[in-house]
């Protein structure tokens, strides 16, 4: 069965539409992708590999009934997939490999329900049921919908391949907990649940503490205790809903992850600290109200940036970065001493608390952001960054920054 594993929460863009159709885009008439991948069953793992070759190739104008072929082992799955229709020479050649060989056909555009599950042979046809089943579906966003698993194609937004869980598979999933172990499906699912419960009980319990302990009136009583927890707690939120997001585009741009990390990061926390210098001489109204738009057009123009930039050697592309992240950087950098230079002024005894109610609620939020972009993608993760943005400026005008927003941020301490 489909259960557990580390590799339910990688991202991989090497399976991702958009990398299978540039496989494909690139090769000659005849050319061909293979791709070998892992059986399990039900299937999933290799049935997704089945579903991104079906999606690529309609993608490039083939169509993937008569482009692609799938033959089984005991133990995986080979997919061919061809640019152009494949010929019945080819067909029969397939056949004439695959028979002295034991491995089992799958699907051809001409197969036979007889020929297949002939030598691994399995209780059900399950692959060949599969395979045929999407190909000939009329809707096959319903059949997604209708299968056990989760075996959409993955794209660049939400390139999980190994991640393949329902709901509705969870009481199966938490059944074969500890009976079975598998680098592939749904419990990894349910390992950030978890910390994310965790997480939220921890940081509860952090920000609340300092009120049970100190009374309401020894953190600040009649000042804005409500709304400046909400306010610290969106900006900590917020800012981890975009640099997560952001740190996964661009280890597709830079090509590795510890060039990814290094450069978003160091861009990040270099150009918010410029902007916390820089505050006292921007509004927080306008920081507010251009932030939620800035997300957004970076959600939507990465992309673009990324392809007319990417063929530039390493050092480019590092800059490229770099500079590409000094916008959000500045501005994501300027609400929180914002935020702090008014209690400074009104309820200084929450100053304290409010750096502690930012920092308990960015502890959560890099878990939430990881177990959105694992059901909605990374999209999904920057629209909840910029909503926290919106919401903190609707916020701000309960703890009275708007009207005082020029107000220098207080000294260091």
């Amino acid at each position: 069965p489909v259960t557990s594993g580390a590799y339910s929460l990688a991202e991989d863009y090497r399976y991702t539409v958009e990398a299978f159709t540039d496989y494909l885009a690139r090769l000659d008439e005849g050319g061909l992708l293979v791709v070998t991948r892992w059986l399990q069953v039900p299937p999933s793992e290799a049935l997704r590999a089945f579903a991104l070759s079906v999606e690529a190739v309609g993608r490039v104008g083939g169509d993937p009934r008569t482009s692609i072929v799938a033959l089984r082992s005991y133990q995986q799955m080979l997919i061919l997939v061809r640019r152009g229709a494949f010929t019945e020479g080819e067909l029969e050649a397939v056949r004439a490999f695959a028979a002295p060989r034991a491995f089992d056909l799958v699907y051809l555009p001409d197969i036979r329900a007889d020929e297949v599950n002939r030598y691994n042979v399995l209780p059900v046809p399950d692959y060949y049921r599969a395979c045929r089943g999407l190909l000939e579906a009329e809707d096959r966003d319903a059949w997604y919908r209708a299968y056990s698993f989760d075996v959409t194609p993955p794209t660049d937004d939400r390139p999980f391949f190994g991640h393949f869980f329902k709901w509705r598979q969870a009481p199966e999933v938490l059944a074969m907990v500890g009976h079975t172990w598998q680098p592939f499906g749904g419990a990894g699912y349910f390992v950030v649940l978890a910390l994310l419960a965790l997480a939220v009980v921890a940081a509860g319990v952090l920000i609340l503490l300092p009120l049970a302990v100190r009374g309401w009136g020894g953190v600040g009583r009649g000042g804005p205790l409500g709304a400046t927890l909400v306010y610290f707690a969106l900006l900590g939120l917020g800012y981890l809903c975009v640099e997560i997001p952001l740190l996964q585009r661009f280890i597709l741009f830079l090509g590795h992850p510890a060039y990814a990390m290094a450069t978003v990061l160091f861009a990040l926390l270099l150009f918010s600290g410029l902007g916390s210098l820089l505050s006292r001489r921007v509004p927080l109204r306008l920081v507010l109200s251009l932030l939620p738009l800035l997300v957004v057009a970076y959600a939507l123009g990465l992309s673009a940036l990324f392809g007319a930039t990417l063929a530039a050697p390493l050092w480019g592309r590092l800059l490229v970065a770099v500079v590409a992240l000094a916008p959000p950087g500045l501005l994501m950098g300027m609400p929180f001493p914002k935020g702090l230079a008014l209690l400074e002024r009104g309820s200084p005894t929450l100053i304290a608390w409010a750096w502690g109610v930012n920092g308990a609620v960015s502890v959560v939020a890099s878990i939430l952001a990881a177990l959105l972009a694992l059901s909605f993608g990374f999209l999904a993760v920057l629209a909840v960054g910029a909503g926290c943005y919106a919401g903190a400026w609707v916020t701000a005008s309960a703890i009275r920054i708007l009207p005082d927003g020029d107000a220098p941020p207080p000294p260091a301490r």
